[in-house]
């Protein structure tokens, strides 16, 4: 091709319209949790805002929680009764998991940004005893406690950012938490659905979890 015999590319005209409006709007960002009823990506933010999450189900819930918040860039604490079935995730996060069999001193790193020193932090605890409430104060920090019998005294149960359970059989709990259309909701899932209930509102949905999560997710298997 004789690059002296281009074609002259098309003329454009620019419409400069001083009245026209021009916004920037944040993008729903944040760890992907699956796929609700009508096929939309239902996520849960992972940003500079402190966030509490609490979870009725089982601590496989809480690994994969914790898996893709190291995808996005944060460092994982595990305060777990079953430490075991972390190792499988610890080989491949290196220094960005930390597990222990308690709540210590946490954050260990001061919360920054992305790709900051410290980065965001995250702490995910399996324990009967619910973290502090208190831990999530402050930007980049994140607290999801998840457990099959929420307290009935707990200050982090009693106004999370995000509440889960994880099948219909938490329906009675729910409803002890948020009131009886809360229960109904819960009691309507179908096997393998999941539901979130927020302040912006509730979110039925499946949980997406591809073939290299479960590797990983599943002790023997990794």
């Amino acid at each position: 091709m004789n690059l002296r015999d281009h074609q002259e590319p098309p003329t454009a005209h620019w419409r400069d319209d001083p009245g026209a409006p021009f916004r920037l709007t944040r993008a729903d960002a944040g760890v992907q949790l699956g796929t609700s009823r009508d096929g939309r990506v239902v996520t849960l933010p992972a940003g500079p805002a402190p966030t509490r999450v609490a979870v009725l189900g089982e601590s496989l819930f809480g690994r994969l929680f914790g898996l893709r918040m190291l995808a996005v860039g944060a460092r994982v604490t595990a305060a777990t009764r079953v430490p075991d079935q972390w190792r499988p995730l610890a080989r491949v996060a290196g220094d960005r998991l930390t597990i222990a069999d308690r709540v210590t001193a946490w954050p260990t790193l001061p919360p920054a940004p992305p790709a900051q020193e410290g980065g965001p932090q995250a702490l995910v605890c399996d324990l009967r005893r619910p973290p502090p409430a208190t831990l999530a104060n402050g930007p980049w920090r994140t607290v999801l406690h998840v457990t099959r019998d929420a307290p009935r005294r707990s200050y982090f149960w009693s106004a999370p950012d995000a509440l889960l359970a994880l099948d219909a059989r938490f329906a009675d709990t729910t409803g002890r938490l948020l009131g009886a259309e809360a229960a109904r909701l819960t009691a309507t899932l179908a096997p393998g659905e999941v539901i979130l209930f927020r302040p912006t509102g509730t979110e039925i949905l499946r949980p997406d979890i591809s073939p290299a999560e479960t590797t990983l997710l599943t002790p023997g298997r990794a």
